[in-house]
């Protein structure tokens, strides 16, 4: 595999992985908007791995599972995650509200996660900002000097 050809391969992952970004970043908010609304079932909260080592002592992630049924009687599933203490994920098991793109049921989130915040909009900025690097390429990171070095005769 010639080192242009992999260059090409790495600038394509690098505008895939942006894209991804932006696309969580911006579609997560509008979901209430352009989805459906319907009612979910907590079925899972699990604490995952030991403290976060956040500055704040006691801190978990949490792995939560949801489920809900399409107006067809199809069972669809998802999760998230949660920061909570070491007792509690700050969710219970049970009912909740879900938006999804009735196209698209797997593109689904909890009420709570479509809200706009920070977190979106620096995904939004990381993701533009991989697909700017990828777009332009090599150039941006390694420019070679046309100058000929100091010192010697031109």
């Amino acid at each position: 595999m010639s080192s242009e050809t992999k260059s090409l391969a790495a600038r394509s992952m690098l505008f895939l992985v942006g894209t991804a970004f932006v696309l969580y970043g911006v579609v997560m908010p509008i979901l209430p908007f352009a989805g459906a609304r319907t009612e979910a079932e907590i079925t899972t909260v699990r604490r995952e791995l030991g403290d976060r080592q956040d500055p704040m002592a006691n801190r978990y992630s949490w792995a939560v599972g949801y489920e809900f049924v399409l107006p067809g009687g199809t069972v669809v599933h998802g999760n998230t995650k949660v920061i909570g203490s070491s007792y509690s994920a700050g969710i219970a098991k049970g009912p909740a509200v879900a938006h999804y793109l009735p196209s698209l049921p797997w593109v689904n989130a909890l009420e709570r996660d479509t809200r706009p915040d920070l977190g979106k909009a620096v995904m939004v900025a990381a993701g533009a900002l991989l697909c700017f690097v990828a777009f332009k390429g090599p150039g941006l990171t390694s420019r070679r000097r046309s100058r000929s070095p100091r010192g010697s005769a031109p």
